[in-house]
């Protein structure tokens, strides 16, 4: 056995692994639990389909292999970190936990030579939300808590009201500074959970406040 099969040996089954180990939303009370080794499945899946739909309806050419690689590794990290919850990553703390996710990143992938350095540069580049392929693993990465919080509130969970608020706060911004082929994803993952628990009043105004679904009248 070469050296680098043995290091990757090693990475999947000491390193990789512990991603399905590492549980999510982990200061919130949970009717059923997700590691992050899903969450991470969910990203990839979702990004797929939205590629798919901006080269069907948009013809916008994606690179779906970028993309795939990016969604697959961008929590890669939390392999050491633990899942962290999105309302602390800013200010000083991000900086500081960027720099020790990029230390930790270097020494996940240490041993696998080029490869090592191609899923690095893939990780950082799903970080550094520059390309619109990155954007979407952004826009995904806030989808996929979305359809979280529908999966626990309709289970009676009320503890991600308050998470799904913050979610729609944030989503918005993916429909401006140029990037208003991503506007119809948003606008249709929020009406179905807006629809989904109409019965419910206050998540119903939770999700209307924030994102803005156009009525049929207006779209004619």
């Amino acid at each position: 056995m070469s050296d680098l099969m043995h290091n990757l040996i090693e990475f999947v089954f000491g390193q990789h692994n512990r991603l399905s180990c590492i549980k999510r939303y982990n200061n919130t009370p949970k009717l059923s639990e997700e590691s992050v080794a899903e969450h991470s499945y969910y990203v990839a899946v979702m990004a797929m389909l939205i590629a798919d739909y901006l080269s069907i309806e948009k013809d916008i050419i994606i690179d779906v292999e970028d993309l795939l690689r990016m969604a697959l590794l961008h929590d890669l990290e939390e392999i050491i970190s633990g899942d962290i919850i999105k309302v602390l990553k800013s200010g000083g703390f991000k900086e500081e936990l960027d720099k020790m996710n990029e230390r930790s990143m270097h020494f996940l992938v240490d041993g696998l030579g080029r490869q090592g350095e191609y899923y690095f540069n893939s990780w950082k580049s799903a970080k550094n939300k520059m390309s619109l392929e990155a954007k979407i693993i952004d826009l995904v990465d806030w989808l996929a808590i979305l359809v979280y919080c529908v999966k626990e509130i309709h289970m009676g969970n009320k503890y991600f009201v308050e998470i799904l608020e913050y979610v729609v706060e944030v989503m918005p911004k993916y429909t401006e500074d140029g990037l208003e082929c991503l506007n119809e994803p948003v606008n249709a993952f929020s009406k179905y959970a807006r629809d989904y628990l109409k019965d419910n009043k206050e998540i119903y105004a939770a999700i209307n406040k924030a994102v803005r679904v156009p009525s049929d009248e207006e779209k004619d």
